[in-house]
């Protein structure tokens, strides 16, 4: 019985280090296999970092001035838009070609609006005269389109002579549209492509060509000694499977030996619970006095608890009298406060019928400021009419008196704040005085 239960164990434990040895050299394998694709992604790479012919750096360069012109041009509707924010930092003449250029894309919209209304076919069939209309906007539409691509040019002409207007508006890159932004992250794609493309020159291609072909040979290699690999796989399953069958007797052999073993514990488990039960009335006595016992010094304990109760009744009607008298001060605390409240509540009051006076004072000083801005207005206005027939020496002269009228207003208003702040100041100064 002993030899059988004993064999099997020892052939299992073989086996098991048999499997552990297999894995341990096939993982070896992987790893040393994965060392050969890294050097094959490393030859695949370009060998140069940088560019050698001029003719390449050229196109570099056309396609990142692309970008730049781009950048550009998709922000110069939010640069319209927000005229008034962009107008002193961008110049003088940068703001008249951005004006121009908004000037001829409502004229090329309009254009286009009424090209459309022409061209319907059901007015071409009722009037004849609509197709020469229709050609005539067209040839309208060709001018503005060819004016709308000059005006182009030349904002982006000036933004490239004031770098510090490009740098401001390169920080409003938020204001592109969704189409803007895929399109420039497009273009940054094709300028890596082609720059990467450009590093690899014909010889450095062909090889590269060439040592591709040799991995392709080295995988079909491959794949045939897998497939043979595969067949010695499948026969040592079966191999396996045999083995497998074998053990599945012995444990069925074993099994069996274990249920005789089984009948024969059941007596000892008997033996085992008579001596439990003896076990169990012996503690059963042992605990029965230790109860008694514990009985008496709870008695004892009561007697005790008695004792010390009568003791404290005395500190807890000393202690009583002593919340009594804290509630008593807390009670007088709250109607101090409920008066002090009152007190602060008048003179809020006060304040509020004083800040009111102030405020009807405010609004007249507003209404006088308000009879003012009609006047500036239309001077704004004739200036604005000047503006047109004058040459840009007279141009620069309007601004600057445009500039001195904002100064005197600027310095109304501080002179405003200034008789405000000394109207606080002198009743505020009353008010002292009063209290």
């Amino acid at each position: 019985m002993a030899t059988e239960i004993i064999v099997p164990h020892q052939q299992l434990e073989s086996n098991a280090e048999e499997s552990i040895s297999k894995s341990s050299n096939n993982n070896d394998v992987s790893v040393q296999n994965t060392a050969p694709n890294m050097d094959a992604l490393r030859i695949l790479e370009p060998v140069r970092k940088k560019l050698a012919s001029i003719e390449a750096e050229r196109i570099i360069s056309v396609i990142e001035k692309t970008i730049d012109k781009i950048q550009i041009v998709t922000l110069i509707p939010y640069i319209i838009a927000n005229h008034d924010r962009f107008s002193v930092a961008l110049g003088l003449e940068l703001m008249c070609a951005l004006r121009e250029h908004d000037r001829l894309e409502k004229h090329l919209n309009f254009a286009f609006g009424k090209l459309f209304n022409v061209g319907n076919p059901k007015q071409a069939n009722e009037n004849s005269i609509d197709i020469v209309k229709m050609k005539k906007k067209e040839e309208d539409i060709q001018i503005l389109q060819k004016a709308f691509g000059t005006s182009v040019k030349n904002i982006l002409r000036l933004f490239k002579r004031n770098p510090s207007a490009y740098q401001i508006i390169q920080s409003e890159c938020h204001a592109r549209s969704r189409i803007c932004v895929d399109l420039t992250l497009v273009l940054m794609e094709l300028r890596d492509f082609v720059f990467e493309r450009l590093l690899i020159a014909p010889s450095e291609d062909k090889e590269k060509f060439e040592y591709v072909q040799k991995i392709i040979k080295r995988d079909k290699q491959n794949t045939e000694i897998i497939a043979t690999l595969e067949v010695e796989l499948t026969a040592a399953i079966q191999n396996k499977e045999n083995e497998l069958l074998k053990k599945n007797e012995i444990i069925r052999k074993l099994k069996n030996n274990l249920l005789q073993l089984d009948l024969f514990s059941q007596d000892y488990i008997r033996q085992v619970k008579q001596d439990a039960e003896k076990q169990q009335l012996n503690d059963q006595k042992d605990s029965e006095g230790k109860v008694a016992k514990y009985h008496e010094e709870i008695a004892q304990f009561r007697t005790q608890l008695n004792n010390m109760i009568t003791e404290h009744r005395a500190s807890e009607v000393a202690l009583r009298k002593r919340k009594y008298k804290i509630e008593t001060e807390i009670e007088n605390w709250i109607q101090k406060y409920d008066a002090d409240l009152q007190e602060k509540q008048d003179e809020y009051e006060q304040l509020l019928k004083i800040h009111k006076d102030e405020l009807v004072l405010l609004r007249e000083l507003e209404q006088k400021i308000g009879m003012l801005e009609p006047e500036y207005t239309q001077i704004v206005e004739e200036r604005k009419i000047k503006e047109e027939k004058k040459k840009a020496k007279e141009h620069q002269a309007f601004l600057m008196g445009k500039a001195a009228i904002t100064i005197q207003s600027f310095w109304k208003g501080y002179k405003v704040r200034q008789l405000m702040k000394a109207l606080k100041k002198k009743k505020k100064g009353k008010g002292k005085k009063k209290k």
